[in-house]
């Protein structure tokens, strides 16, 4: 894999918990992989965090900086991941080199036919977290 390190990325707790535990039951090259990016992030505390960085449920838009196109998905956990539906897995290339990012971060990330995808964050759009939707279930 291509030395990313000097690229910061970011991960909410409760993310990085998550995907550790998936990681630890699957050991494909595509774990291994997202293993290797979560060695290198910093996790950050689910109460600091601030919607400023692609987290699990993030929707975001990229572009393409060869093709000069924007894609806007959703990054998922492997067993919620639909294509059609633009739902894209942590997992995937694409999904794990998202992972992390802030807006205007540019990213280059080898693909699985050994191509190479350039592309520049957009925007992030994080939806209400799971623990906060319950709180206001119960509140309401």
């Amino acid at each position: 894999m291509q030395d990313l390190s000097h690229i910061p990325i970011f991960v909410k707790q409760t993310d990085y918990q998550v995907l550790s535990e998936f990681i630890r039951r699957n050991r494909s090259d595509a774990a291994k992989d997202l293993q290797s990016e979560l060695d290198r992030a910093e996790i950050v505390e689910d109460a600091d965090f601030c919607n400023d960085f692609v987290c699990v449920d993030s929707q975001v838009t990229f572009l393409d900086l060869d093709l000069l196109t924007e894609t806007k998905v959703t990054l998922v956990m492997p067993w919620q991941a639909n294509v059609t539906l633009l739902k894209i897995s942590v997992l995937s290339p694409v999904g794990c080199a998202l992972l992390g990012l802030r807006k205007g971060s540019e990213i280059e990330w080898p693909l699985l036919n050994g191509k190479v995808r350039r592309m520049s964050v957009q925007s992030i759009d994080i939806p209400v977290c799971k623990s906060e939707r319950r709180q206001t279930v119960r509140v309401g």
